[in-house]
């Protein structure tokens, strides 16, 4: 039985979430907790690039629609993640 085929960058993806907790340890094992996870997302988009270029090399690339919905999805997060980060540093601030 043939693997199914995901559509392009799933395995980056998944490379992304193996590596990060692993880099976590390794920047505790450094003395340094930001850098862990650095070490980690790097490892985890070269495992996840191998990992897709192996088992993935053929993927399908998404449809017009697929794309306009992800990049709207994108928007709002980015949006909902600088809200937050402003009410974040004015409560700080106010709380000093």
């Amino acid at each position: 039985m043939e693997p199914k085929k995901q559509k392009k960058g799933y395995y980056v993806g998944m490379g992304i979430a193996i590596g990060l907790p692993l880099g976590i340890p390794v920047g505790l094992a450094l003395g340094n907790i930001a850098f862990g996870p650095v070490i980690g997302l790097i490892i985890g988009v070269v495992i996840g690039l191998i990992m897709e270029k192996r088992m993935n090399s053929d993927a399908e690339e998404p449809n017009p629609e697929e794309t306009v919905r992800n990049r709207q999805i994108a928007v709002v997060i980015t949006i909902i993640g600088i809200i937050f980060t402003l009410a974040l540093a004015a409560f700080y601030l106010l709380n000093r």
